[in-house]
């Protein structure tokens, strides 16, 4: 009786499991085949096309492809699977067609086989969408865990980055308009389209794709390995109203580098002694075997013009208020590599003397808050007791080369700006270079020139014992240079200007 049973069920049961296994196959295969060539795989290969990035930055889109887990992915995804469904679909219909036509249509068809047949239709295509559910289950747990590790890959990639530019030191400033860049922008090294924050993310972990299909790092740390064609260049992206955004030197987020403002009265000698000093660092580190470039083409060029100057003339051209991109002219920016130690990228910022009494164009001078130098430029023939040693003949001829404001008006105007603007001076090294040495030679005759202590106590002599003072109680340290910003017969610098140079830089971590 059981084995009756048993027999009885099985041919009651196996037509519509046999049935169901091969109607499971086929909506299966259909559905996988349809599904790989949704993601471009096989003879019916048809991917979705990727979304093409905009031509140029806007505030929320970027000209550059999308990471393929950040969005790509997502579209292939409802693209091939909606493809899947399309052929299970249709593999549903043409077998319930030809069901209805072979055993229902057809007057001798048997239509209890095609009960029979729906049934197994029916079983087969739950037993399909458990396989497919079950199989989606998995693939999209493993989604989640892959999209998972690549967000954790991501903010672990960012903090390398961030954490390789501490340690090492290094900081952007913008050598047009002197501020603290984070946020540079990217021009692309083919076409040269600007993209904004590169760091990895939505358009790439390691590299970012331009729309002109260019790729380039998206961590300033692979910047250092990347041949100079495949570098992008960086930008400023403009801090004042209206800006266009300007060009960082080159080596920018590379190296370290050294900000040193340069202030002082009009015609105090500021910007000659820049073109000497200059002049100095080239000459010390060709010298000793080092290596000396000049970080972009305008910093050659303005550096060029004002030694063929000075060489001709024994004087530089006065340094005029500049106004596309700020109060002052962008800075002379030279990458030294010293034959031991870190190379630096240095910036010195030159500015009109009649900027420093204009407390609103002082504040507009962010590279004082970048820098842990200052350099002040007096011009002694400035101080009263200095100018009345020179006789009528001498007065006049030096006249129209003499800052008439005497020193403690700039650095009071600058010292109290800068503080007025949050500069914690007490941080800050101060190296004051007293310039035209060589016109006051006979006034130095018991002045050792080459001690600084020597040079205050000179200086203090001369009634500006206040300043002096100020000074030391304002700034981390105070060291005082005697300089002649001229140039030798070789057109190599002055000696002093040469000892200027060294200590300065020495004392931010370069050594010529």
């Amino acid at each position: 009786m059981i084995v009756f049973a048993t027999l009885l069920a099985l041919a009651i049961l196996l037509p519509p499991l046999i049935s169901a296994m091969s109607f499971a196959h086929t909506v299966l295969r259909a559905y996988v085949v349809a599904l790989a060539g949704g993601y471009g795989l096989g003879k019916n290969a048809n991917a979705a096309v990727a979304k093409r990035p905009v031509a140029k930055r806007t505030p929320r889109e970027e000209p550059a492809w999308d990471f393929y887990l950040r969005g790509q992915a997502w579209r292939d995804i409802v693209h091939a699977h909606g493809a899947g469904l399309r052929a299970l679909r249709e593999a549903i219909s043409k077998r319930a067609k030809e069901i209805h036509t072979k055993r229902f249509a057809d007057p001798v068809g048997r239509k209890w086989i095609g009960v029979i047949q729906y049934f197994g239709m029916m079983l087969g295509l739950a037993l399909a969408c458990c396989a497919l559910l079950t199989a989606g289950v998995v693939a999209g747990l493993s989604l989640v865990v892959l999209l998972g590790l690549s967000y954790v890959a991501l903010y672990v990639l960012r903090l390398v980055d961030a954490a390789m530019l501490r340690i090492r030191g290094i900081t952007m400033t913008c050598k047009t308009c002197g501020h603290r860049v984070t946020e540079v922008l990217y021009g692309c090294p083919g076409c040269k389209t600007l993209h904004g924050d590169v760091r990895p993310g939505r358009h790439g972990m390691t590299h970012r794709r331009c729309n002109c299909g260019k790729a380039f790092p998206s961590m300033m740390v692979l910047m250092w390995f990347v041949k100079p064609e495949d570098k992008p260049t960086l930008w400023c992206p403009g801090h004042r109203s209206g800006d266009e955004p300007h060009e960082l030197s080159g080596h920018t987020g590379e190296t370290g580098e050294i900000v040193l403002p340069v202030f002082g009265a009009p015609s105090a000698g500021k910007t000659q002694l820049i073109t000497v000093l200059i002049i100095a660092v080239e000459t010390m580190v060709t010298r000793s075997g080092g290596e000396f470039t000049y970080a972009d083409a305008q910093s050659r060029k303005e550096a060029d013009k004002a030694r063929t100057t000075l060489i001709a003339t024994s004087r530089t051209e006065k340094t005029a208020p500049a106004r596309q991109s700020g109060v002052a002219p962008p800075a002379c920016s030279v990458l030294v590599s010293p034959r031991r130690g870190a190379r630096k990228l240095v910036h010195v910022f030159d500015a009109a003397g009649e900027i420093f009494s204009k407390p609103k164009e002082i504040q507009e001078l962010e590279y004082f808050r970048n820098a842990r130098t200052f350099i002040f430029v007096i011009d002694p023939t400035s101080i009263k007791p200095v100018w009345e040693e020179f006789d009528a003949d001498e007065q006049k001829e030096l006249d129209s080369r003499r800052a008439r404001q005497e020193p403690h008006v700039t650095f009071s105007e600058i010292v109290s700006t800068m503080t007025a603007m949050g500069v914690d001076l007490g941080r800050i090294r101060l190296a004051v270079a007293v310039s035209k040495a060589d016109l006051i030679k006979r006034l130095l005759i018991d002045v050792d020139t080459g001690d600084s202590d020597a040079i205050r106590s000179w200086l203090e002599g001369l009634g500006q014992g206040n300043i002096v003072r100020r000074m030391g109680a304002t700034f981390k340290e105070v060291t005082f240079f005697l300089t002649s910003a001229l140039t030798d017969d070789h057109n190599d610098a002055h000696p002093s200007v040469e000892t200027f140079t060294e200590q300065t830089l020495a004392d931010e971590g370069l050594r010529l």
